[in-house]
């Protein structure tokens, strides 16, 4: 992703005119016409021409937690040679070091971890919020978990419920000291929770809690292996609709790899809403994106409810929280299509078009 910390810049444009909602995404100039109706067609809902200011829009910095599998059976062979371990950290420590990772910041820690009796891993949630290596900027962090994976073998059992909750709990009182970023967790694990509690209902709820909550926590996961489908649950009660699964008979290090920058980019696409020029409060009811594709004409995306509400095709854009929203999510289709060229911009001031 390469637009991170976009320059925010601040013009003031003219009085509120004239608004029209619409049902489809429209390709109208800059005072919301043309589009055959669409997204800021008929009477600048969604242009400009209404605006009482706009800004270049300024991607939320994303931090991650990633909570890492260490149990035993992450030792199985895959495909290729190697085993899962291997496969999986070598992925990550790839991850880390990519080029162009501004406004990224990764944590680290493991599951299970020892209970202190020498007798079991921990299912103590406290255990698991304490990081290995604490969320830090890239590319400066990277040295630090490629030393820390270089100092763990897996040996342990599976205490998801532990971890999982140690993980949001980390996650939640780091978003609440860093205000404006984009906070998630990544929980990466091969197989089913073998102990602690074991129940699928329940660790879900732990995902559901933190993505409900505030401040507001996602939970990816990355399933390694088969038969991992119940996956799924945790990532739609954590807001992120479905695990990405790695089959072990592939290449498990490009897969593991793709997932980690499928995640990094969805979770990139999240803006901060911006001030009115003139100060005051913003009217969450009159704010529109707005997205110029190089060379091509302005193009008002429409607000829908929430991340469900997102269409399978065409765009949208929907408030992290609808009812004290804190920060503007593009849909994924739209998040593609716009990191590819153009510029988006933030509009106050005109009735937000909604599709």
């Amino acid at each position: 992703m390469s637009k991170f910390f976009v320059l925010a810049s601040l013009v003031f444009l003219a009085a509120c005119g004239p608004t029209a909602a619409s049902d489809n995404f429209g390709t109208g100039d800059a005072n919301g016409g043309g589009g055959g109706g669409g997204g800021g067609g008929g009477g600048g809902g969604g242009g400009s021409n209404c605006a009482t200011s706009t800004v270049n829009a300024m991607q939320s910095p994303l931090d991650i937690y990633i909570m890492l599998d260490q149990s035993q059976s992450m030792t199985e062979s895959v495909a290729g040679g190697g085993t899962k371990w291997s496969a999986v950290t070598g992925a990550l420590s790839s991850f880390v070091t990519q080029p162009n990772l501004t406004g990224f910041s990764v944590g680290l820690q493991y599951f299970g971890l020892p209970d202190g009796t020498g007798f079991g891993d921990s299912c103590t949630a406290s255990d698991y919020a304490i990081a290995s290596v604490e969320i830090a900027a890239l590319p400066g962090v990277a040295s630090a978990i490629s030393t820390s994976i270089a100092g763990h073998t897996p040996t342990t059992s599976t205490p998801t419920s532990a971890a999982l909750q140690g993980a949001v709990d980390h996650a939640k009182a780091w978003a609440g000291s860093h205000a404006g970023h984009v906070t998630a967790v990544v929980l990466a694990t091969d197989g089913e929770p073998t102990e602690c509690d074991t129940s699928l209902a329940n660790i879900n709820a732990i995902a559901s809690a933190a993505w409900a909550g505030t401040p507001k926590v996602a939970t990816f996961v990355i399933g390694v292996g088969s038969s991992l489908s119940n996956l799924n649950g945790i990532a739609a009660a954590g807001g992120t609709t479905s695990a990405f699964l790695v089959d072990t008979g592939g290449n498990v290090n490009q897969q593991f790899l793709a997932a980690m920058n499928a995640i990094r980019n969805s979770a990139s696409c999240t803006y901060q809403i911006p001030l009115p020029t003139g100060g005051g409060t913003v009217d969450y009811t009159q704010v529109n994106v707005v997205f110029t594709p190089n060379g091509g004409s302005q193009i008002t995306i429409p607000n829908v409810a929430n991340k469900m509400a997102c269409p399978a095709s065409g765009n949208g854009w929907y408030y992290d929280n609808p009812t004290t929203p804190t920060s503007i999510v593009l849909c994924e289709t739209t998040c593609g299509s716009v990191q590819t060229s153009g510029v988006v911009q933030i509009t106050l001031g005109c009735d937000t078009v909604i599709l």
